[in-house]
C-alpha cells in the first residue's frame, strides 16, 4: 500500500488558503465571507483549477466556503488519469 499525496497543484492550493487563514486569524482580513468574496479567491480558485488539469487532473471542482469558525475552508474533487478520484474537504490553518 502506498501512501497517497495530492497533485502539486492542490498542495500549492491548501498553501495558500492556510496563508489566508493566518491574516483571518492576526485581523488583516475581517472575516472568512470577505476573503471568499474577494477577487483574489476567485482568481486563485481559477489559477489552480487550471494548475490541476496542467497537472493531470480531469472532472475538477474547487470551492471555497465559509467554515465553523471564521476560517476560509475549500471543498475539492479532482479524477487522476487512471481513473482515481479524489474528493474532500479542508480547512487548512494554524492549531
Amino acid at each position: 500500500m502506498s501512501a497517497f499525496q495530492h497533485l502539486d497543484g492542490m498542495v500549492a492550493l491548501l498553501s495558500e488558503v492556510y496563508e489566508i487563514n493566518e491574516r483571518i486569524m492576526c485581523g488583516d482580513i475581517c472575516s472568512a465571507k470577505s476573503a471568499i468574496a474577494s477577487t483574489r479567491m476567485k482568481k486563485l480558485l481559477h489559477h489552480y483549477h487550471e494548475a490541476l488539469h496542467e497537472d493531470g487532473a480531469v472532472k475538477v471542482s474547487l470551492q471555497a466556503y465559509a467554515a465553523a469558525g471564521g476560517w476560509v475552508g475549500i471543498t475539492y474533487s479532482y479524477e487522476l488519469s487512471d481513473g482515481f478520484e479524489v474528493a474532500g474537504s479542508q480547512v487548512p490553518r494554524r492549531v
